[in-house]
Order: C-alpha cells, then structure tokens, then sequence
C-alpha cells in the first residue's frame, strides 16, 4: 500500500479513532494501560490543583476530565478530529467540568496558542503518529513556561528490528510504523528544549492491550465481519498485522514507555 500524504495520515488517525467500533475494538481504553497509564503520566510531571495542563490530540476527552477530576488542573485539550472534540465537549458538560475542562479542534503540529501558557503538557500514544514529530513537539515546548513539565507516553520501537509488514500505513495509524527508539524521543525531546528526567517503561500493558485487540478481531471476524464501517483495511489484514506485532513485542523490538521532561 502507498505511503499517505501528510494530511491525508492526519484525517484518515482521526477518522480511525472516532469510529465507534475502533473504540470497541479498543475497549474503550486509546493507549496502552488507559488511565493507569495516564495517572502515572501526570504523577511524574507532578500535576498539581490549579496548574495549567495542555492535552494534545485529547480524543474524546478521557485524560483531561480525569486530570480535572482527580488532580484538580485547569485542562485545555486539542485534536484533530471534529467528532471527538464534540464527544468532549459533551462528556466535559455531563460530568459538570466544563468550567475547568475546554476542547477545541486543532493541529498538534501548528497550534494555535499563546507562548509560555501552559504549566504542563501531556501527549499519549500519539506523537508516534504524527508526521512532522519535530515541529509538534517545538510546538508543544513553545506553549509551555520555562519549567513547565510534559509527559509523553509512546510506542517504542528498535527500528532494525521491525518487520517490513510493520512499516505501513495501516501500522502508522496502529502507532508502531512511525514510532522511535528511545534514543530517538530524547534526542526529538533535546532539540525542542526539553530535558527528560523519568522514562518509565510500560511494556507489559502493551502486550496486554495488543492480545486484547487481537482477540477482538477474531470475535468480529467470527460474527462474519470482514471490516469495520469506514476502514479501508480488512480484519484479514489486521489480525495478521496484530500477530506480527504480538511477536516483535516478545522479541523486544516493540515496547511503551512514559517519557517525563522539563522545558529549560
């Protein structure tokens, strides 16, 4: 399959994302360790009552309502799907934080907020699929404060390791095609002015969350499924992606990690 244009992987993630039976298929849980993961997330960045949290590409908006709810910031979260950023929106009003949570349809790459904003950041499992990794994250250490922590949890991934079947389009948007080693975070983390100071590895809820999907596709399958509604890719082809990356991540070529940093 050839390679997407740049816009054309941002839409088609979004898309992906907002799809209901991709929810499902996820078990309503968008990375690795769902909000375990995150908690950890912003324990590491010391998340504090008050302070000013940044959430780039929030989805539906789970993250930043529990960073609302259980650690007492003032949360702003950005995608780039329109229909999730409206789930947001309507989950932040039922739950009654929509004074302390807001939402709004952006792009992590070009973001439009002011410099120096935000006393934290937080990005999950998705800078791995972002097409211009460098800029977004430039982006995100501009909007930060001096001091300002972020935490980005992510796939990682030892690049000579991985099979070509994992190189895709369809393995991108599953956030393994374009991810990096860790080496490669902390050196993207460098140049945009960020120091990390933690990384955390969370290896093994990556194995848990990729049997889950695994197991899901053959009970979609089994109820004569062939594709989700708007997907462009078969379950043939996904349960197959899915068993060749349940095998590299036995093999040690695929993990997830948090990485925590301070911007200088």
């Amino acid at each position: 399959m050839q390679q997407l244009a740049p816009e054309e992987l941002k839409s088609c993630c979004a898309a992906a994302y907002e799809e209901p039976a991709v929810r499902w298929l996820l078990g309503g849980e968008l990375h690795p360790g769902g909000a375990d993961s995150t908690r950890r997330a912003l324990e590491l960045i010391m998340l504090g009552r008050g302070d000013r949290l940044l959430d780039v590409a929030s989805g539906a908006g789970e993250s930043a309502l529990l960073a609302a709810r259980e650690f007492g910031a003032s949360v702003t979260g950005v995608d780039y799907g329109e229909r999730a950023v409206l789930a947001a929106i309507e989950s932040a009003r039922r739950e009654r934080l929509d004074l302390s949570v807001r939402f709004a349809r952006g792009d992590a790459e070009d973001l439009a907020l002011a410099d120096d904003s935000f006393d934290a950041a937080l990005c999950e499992c998705s800078l791995c699929t972002f097409p211009d990794k460098e800029r977004a994250v430039a982006e995100m250490a501009r909007v930060l404060r001096p001091g300002a922590r972020v935490a980005i949890s992510d796939v990682v991934v030892d690049p000579d390791r991985l099979p070509a079947e994992l190189l895709g389009p369809m393995a991108t948007i599953a956030c393994v095609g374009s991810a990096l080693s860790r080496p490669g975070y902390e050196e993207l983390f460098a140049g945009a002015g960020l120091e990390v100071y933690a990384v955390e590895s969370r290896d093994a809820d990556t194995e848990r969350f990729t049997e889950q999907i695994e197991e899901r596709l053959r009970g979609a399958r089994l109820l004569g499924l062939d594709r989700f509604a708007g997907s462009p890719f078969g379950l043939d082809e996904a349960i197959e992606l899915m068993r060749i990356a349940r095998r590299s991540i036995e093999e040690g070529a695929i993990g997830y990690a948090i990485f925590a940093a301070v911007k200088r």
